[in-house]
């Protein structure tokens, strides 16, 4: 039964003359991650197996050189480690350590991709010793890396944190999210008793052109509540507070989400930072690239940043250790669905060059049809390690992108360099599909931008030989800055048509939506707590170890996982079999379209078929469902990546006191929550079509039409009228916002009357979803389809006017954030056990998760003291 012709790892595909006779590197490479270098495969030693420096109101200051190095990456998971020291600073950076030391002006940095803004901020705390600052940045990571860096120069004047963090640490856990942040600014809330804010007299600002309008509430929230300013927005003349705001107003890639590069270039305005002290402003503009070579450079300024705000960068980096001039970038016209794997091995066999070098950057790194899908399949099956986000905008985790070819999109990039970066969408196809515009643009958008600035050395653009180039780039005189590669000759197609009556994805639909338009949803809901949080068995972890002893995200694999578990360990039956079981027998004719699974290699049809043997005696362990989990996840993107990452005996983390715990749990949610009777359905796919719902009409789209259909994948279901119901359920220690708003969308998928609950399996908190009206629901809908399909939504604040823009902040941005819309015990945190919680009922309970085990060995696992 097993299909016999699968593709082996090290299997080239297929291609055509034309391509084959440029692309002439076919050979797979293997990987050690101890080796210093890549090798050829050997089949018989190895097995299958400006500075300008502008004030406002002051004195202009120039420089004329830099001469410092690059920001090294923070986390030694990357595989650099940090400087011990700072070396000095270039003239740019010094510009602000003068106006800090001996001025009492406030700075605005605005400075280029790898100018080193981080090492700016060093700079000034350890010029100033007895000063102590605090440091908000963007995100974890950001937060993360600049503490190692402040640790390892042993400084002990700064404080690093992120919004969040800091909300959370000083004034309730809800401040995880950005509902949070609001509750603290709504309610004016105190700080919690015991803890008092960081000593601080300098505030610096950074990534400051991702700062959203409660994000900036926040901040003159935690500014008021140290003192430094008074009843409206005066400033205490005893101890003014100096602010430096740092960023990149060509970075702004969140406008999405009412990111504003206005909180950077025009911070000096009262309505802005201005009102925190009476001090004047000074522009210290960081011009110098410590991170770009001057070949990539002189390309960026050619060919991408064009009209007003096209201010050209520098170069410090010319020539390599041997005195060579850097390569100049690569133009790659080609088929990226075929080509792409080579521009990899090409990369991998020059010196020094590892997968771990390589960052690979799309618009987006989702859907079957995907190239970055593709690429991470033939890369996998060449036994080259490879890690695909499966997210695009979520912060990569370094420990899992370590030792890897990385593949993420645009905006997951930010902050993230490497040796040699291969940019994909580089051409029309990109504004076509991902970043539609009223007006071609006239130079390169900052996500492009973003991308374009990650290469050490390398730097790759492919354009799809189907497609037309981006506007502003000038086929006749690109080959002047890089290297023009005709892989493929051009055959320019128009964009194909949009489908009649398009299709949203719940998932999608909820994803990468501003905080805005998510709380005007919620609004139209009601919760309530069924069942609070609690501690219960300790989770399995959520890195493994691969193959390549390297770690492995296998979070995403579990939590797929657990629904099966649950309906294994209650109905013997496994809505993830199926699908695998069909890989078992040949398609009975070919298909024009690549399925990855029928490539795996002979292995996994033999672990197939063992795990239908057991089946269909009854007999399917934790580990089996792990694997089963994983081919359905591939199954749905396409991608093959860990189920070859993973050995088909590493399916181990699951132990089988957590499948009880977990079965006790869904077993035992409370009312109506409770999973129960016949007609359940597992991982069921629905579609329902929306006649009256419209989508288009906006800037980007301006002909409006009426009819959608909708689709969603639900853990577990009863869809029968009258009793129709949904769970969704999440393996989190918390629940977010987007999980209320995918029920209350599974929830019409079913229909207006049906019920909804959001389940935590890890904790067991139970939140019921209820629609305010009989309409809440179809209007949820079409707010959020609005924003998707460039409807009439609401307007984001990027494209305001600057005049709007400082009225809008006066206004404290009330059109803007509004209300907080959850409950505050939406983000509780666990309290007590969940086995003692009702008393010696539970503890009979908790005895027939435990039966089959030691008695000291559960409650160590469980988390429950003798």
């Amino acid at each position: 039964m097993i299909r016999r012709c699968c593709r082996w790892p090290h299997t080239t595909l297929r291609t055509s003359s034309t391509a084959a006779s440029r692309l002439s590197h076919r050979l797979p490479y293997l990987y050690s991650p101890s080796a210093s270098s890549w090798s050829l495969f050997d089949h018989q030693t190895h097995p299958r197996s400006a500075i300008g420096l502008f004030p406002r109101r002051l004195a202009h200051v120039a420089a004329v050189a830099t001469e410092s190095l690059p920001d090294e990456a923070i986390d030694a998971v990357r595989g650099i480690g940090p400087p011990r020291t700072l070396l000095p600073p270039s003239p740019e950076q010094q510009v602000a350590i003068d106006t800090l030391l001996y001025t009492k002006k406030n700075v605005i940095v605005d400075a280029c991709a790898g100018s080193g803004k981080t090492t700016t901020i060093l700079h000034l705390a350890q010029s100033a010793p007895g000063t102590k600052f605090l440091v908000l940045v963007y995100n974890r990571r950001l937060m993360l890396e600049t503490q190692q860096r402040v640790e390892d120069l042993g400084l002990t004047n700064v404080t690093v944190q992120n919004y969040h963090t800091l909300g959370a640490r000083y004034y309730t856990s809800e401040c995880a999210t950005d509902q949070g942040l609001k509750r603290v600014v709504e309610n004016d809330m105190n700080v919690l008793g015991g803890m008092e804010l960081p000593e601080f007299s300098v505030l610096i600002l950074d990534e400051q052109q991702d700062m959203t309008p409660i994000l900036k509430r926040f901040v003159d929230k935690v500014i008021r509540d140290k003192g430094f300013i008074g009843p409206d927005r005066q400033p205490k003349t005893e101890e003014q507070l100096r602010v430096i705001v740092l960023g990149d107003r060509r970075q702004e890639v969140y406008g999405f989400n009412n990111a504003d590069s206005r909180f950077l270039s025009m911070a000096d305005h009262p309505e802005v930072f201005g009102y925190i002290n009476c001090e004047d402003w000074i522009l210290a503009d960081q011009t110098a690239s410590n991170r770009m070579t001057k070949s990539n450079v002189d390309f960026i300024n050619q060919q991408l940043l064009k009209g007003p705000h096209g201010k050209p960068m520098r170069a410090v980096k010319s020539n390599d250790a041997s005195g060579q001039p850097y390569p100049q970038p690569r133009y790659v016209i080609c088929d990226p669905d075929k080509d792409l794997v080579y521009e990899v091995q090409r990369l991998l066999e020059l010196p020094g060059v590892t997968p771990n070098d390589i960052i690979v950057l799309s618009p987006s790194v989702r859907g079957r049809r995907s190239p970055t899908i593709y690429l991470a399949n033939d890369l996998a099956l060449r036994g080259i390690p490879v890690f695909r986000s499966d997210s695009d905008i979520s912060e990569i985790a370094p420990e899992v992108a370590h030792g890897k070819v990385l593949i993420c999109t645009y905006h997951q990039a930010k902050g993230i360099e490497r040796k040699a970066s291969i940019v994909l969408g580089f051409d029309q196809g990109y504004h076509d599909f991902y970043n539609k515009l009223s007006e071609d643009p006239i130079a390169v958008t900052n996500p492009q931008y973003v991308a374009a600035t990650r290469a050490l050395e390398h730097l790759v653009l492919i354009h799809a030989h189907t497609n037309s180039p981006l506007p502003f780039v000038d086929l006749d005189t690109v080959g002047q800055t890089c290297d023009l590669v005709m892989t493929r000759e051009l055959n320019i197609e128009p964009p194909p048509p949009e489908r009649p009556i398009p299709l949203f994805n719940v998932t999608a639909l909820c994803r990468n939506v501003s905080e805005t338009l998510i709380t005007n949803c919620l609004r139209r809901l009601e919760f309530q707590m069924l069942a609070e949080p609690a501690y219960g068995s300790s989770p399995p972890p959520s890195e493994i170890r691969d193959k390549y002893g390297l770690l492995e995200a296998v979070a995403g694999i579990t939590g797929t996982a657990i629904p099966a578990v649950f309906q294994w360990r209650t109905r013997k039956r496994l809505a993830i079999l199926p699908g695998p079981v069909r890989l078992l027998t040949p398609p009975k004719r070919p298909t024009k379209r690549r399925n990855p699974l029928r490539e795996l290699p002979k292995g996994f049809y033999e672990k197939i078929e063992s795990i239908l043997d057991g089946y269909e005696i009854g007999v399917v362990t934790p580990g089996d469902i792990l694997f089963l989990s994983n081919l359905e996840m591939a199954a749905k993107d396409g991608d093959i990546t860990k189920l070859l990452s993973i050995p088909l005996t590493g399916y181990t983390w699951l132990t089988e006191i957590y499948c009880k715990y977990i079965d006790y749990i869904l077993n035992t949610l409370p009312g109506a929550a409770k999973i129960s009777g016949r007609g359940i359905f597992f991982e069921s796919i629905r579609y329902r079509k929306f006649p009256k719902i419209t989508h288009g009409g906006g800037p980007t789209r301006p002909e409006k039409k009426e009819c959608v259909i909708m689709s969603g994948a639900m853990d577990i279901c009863h869809p029968k009228k009258g009793n129709a119901t949904v769970w969704e359920i999440k393996h989190s220690d918390s629940l977010s916002p987007e999980h209320l708003l995918q029920v209350a969308l599974y929830m019409l998928l079913l229909g207006e009357s049906a019920s909804g609950f959001l389940v935590s399996a890890r904790t067991g908190q139970t939140v019921q979803v209820l629609p305010r009206t009989s309409d809440s629901l179809v209007e949820i809908l079409q707010l959020l389809v609005d924003a998707k399909s460039g409807g009439e939504e609401t307007r984001l604040l990027n494209t305001y006017s600057d005049e709007e823009f400082l009225r809008e902040c006066r206004s404290d941005f009330n059109g803007l954030v509004g209300k907080c819309a959850l409950p505050a015990w939406f983000a509780m945190k666990p309290k007590g056990s969940r086995f003692r919680k009702e008393g010696r009922s539970r503890k009979g309970e908790m005895d027939d998760v435990v039966d089959d085990m030691g008695r000291s060995e559960a409650m160590q696992e469980i988390g429950v003291a003798n």
